[in-house]
């Protein structure tokens, strides 16, 4: 919920002037007859949206006097938890000046709190609207906007529900499908070796399992094992060799120095990629550089996990090792069966960006109910052995 406690300093800002009512009016006065007897348009008489941006200062000096009032008496109101009251001033003060921008943060908060989301939304994205690029709430109010859009999106059971199973189905062949691993023998994963390749570090393989092995909080069961590839210095039909060890994998994990997206690798989109899960590796130089971007997700006989180096070299070494292990948790997570995401930007599978290495108790919830299906009682569940 938005906290809207910083508005008490607009009192301030409005009982200032108070002070100076008649001497106010005086200059009202005297700026009108001015205004008529030179018969022109000042940039004084224009509403405040009119000149650019809306002044951060609320005060009467660019606000008018009766909205700030009224969205003073809201504030009051809805501290002492009568929203319906501060409701009802918050449009009365927008009604008497809708420039009035601190009044939508309000509402929009107000109307969060009775889950009328739809009007919520509609007041935050108002504020975002009228409010000026310094405005304290603006960064906090863009996050409650994505909230509120995903929640009319997939509704309100989606976000704040136990878990959200009923989106990580995947289509193949026209129908939705549940898919999952055996979990009775190891996961199988093997890395594309990647000494060589501009930006790769030793460290980032240690780094990937970390982040796959989050997962064990979940499922007790699940083990991973790290297929070598060191027969491969041995033999002179490498890419046979390989291609026998990729086979007996069930997750292989690539690192090339850069994508290579509609033949042109300095598109800026590459840049752009944390990691993207691949039907098929188009491997041109020993899997380094890969073809045209392919956005399907059904994988499930092997998933194929590609992390761009590029990206990650314009971070910290401790950045890069933080982002790789997320960026692992999920691909991970959506090789285990989780090949939807989630609305609500606490759980790590959350279709936007996340910054924690961290389960929540839905993703949790999620995958172990996955993994709990019957599929004699349902025959849309595939599980990869």
């Amino acid at each position: 919920m938005i906290n809207i406690a910083h508005v008490k300093k607009y009192e301030q800002v409005l009982s200032c002037y108070l002070g100076f009512k008649i001497l106010k009016k005086l200059l009202i006065l005297l700026f009108f007859v001015l205004t008529f007897a030179l018969n022109t348009k000042s940039v004084f008489c224009e509403p405040a949206s009119a000149q650019g941006e809306l002044p951060l200062e609320v005060s009467e000096k660019y606000y008018k006097k009766e909205s700030i009032l009224q969205f003073n008496e809201a504030v009051k109101s809805w501290e002492l938890k009568n929203t319906e009251k501060a409701i009802k001033l918050w449009e009365e003060a927008i009604n008497i000046d809708p420039n009035l921008w601190v009044a939508y943060l309000g509402l929009g908060q107000a109307y969060d709190s009775k889950k009328e989301y739809k009007k919520s939304l509609d007041a935050y994205n108002n504020y975002l609207k009228f409010a000026p690029k310094a405005a304290p709430d603006r960064k906090t109010v863009l996050e409650a906007v994505k909230y509120l859009t995903y929640l009319l999106r997939y509704g309100e059971e989606a976000i704040k529900g136990e878990d959200y199973l009923s989106l990580v189905k995947t289509k193949h062949q026209g129908k939705e499908h549940y898919v999952r691993w055996d979990l009775s023998s190891p996961v199988k994963i093997y890395f594309y070796p990647a000494n060589g390749v501009p930006n790769y570090r030793i460290e980032f393989k240690d780094a990937f399992l970390e982040g796959a092995k989050l997962w064990q909080e979940a499922l007790p069961d699940l083990k991973f094992e790290v297929l070598s590839n060191s027969v491969l210095q041995k033999l002179s039909g490498k890419k046979t060799a390989e291609k026998e060890v990729i086979d007996r994998s069930q997750i292989t994990v690539v690192f090339p120095s850069r994508f290579k997206v509609k033949g042109d690798p300095a598109n800026p989109v590459a840049a752009q990629i944390d990691a993207q899960s691949f039907p098929i590796i188009r491997d041109k130089k020993d899997f380094r550089v890969l073809g045209v971007i392919m956005i399907s997700p059904y994988i499930y006989f092997q998933s194929q996990i590609a992390i761009p180096l590029e990206p990650l070299s314009k971070l910290t070494k401790e950045e890069q090792i933080k982002k790789l292990k997320i960026i692992s948790a999920r691909e991970v997570g959506h090789a285990l069966g989780l090949w939807g995401f989630s609305p609500n930007p606490d759980d790590l599978m959350f279709e936007g960006e996340v910054k924690e290495l961290k389960l929540s108790q839905r993703d949790k919830n999620t995958i172990r109910k996955l993994y709990e299906l019957n599929p004699d009682k349902d025959e849309n569940i595939l599980t990869n052995d």
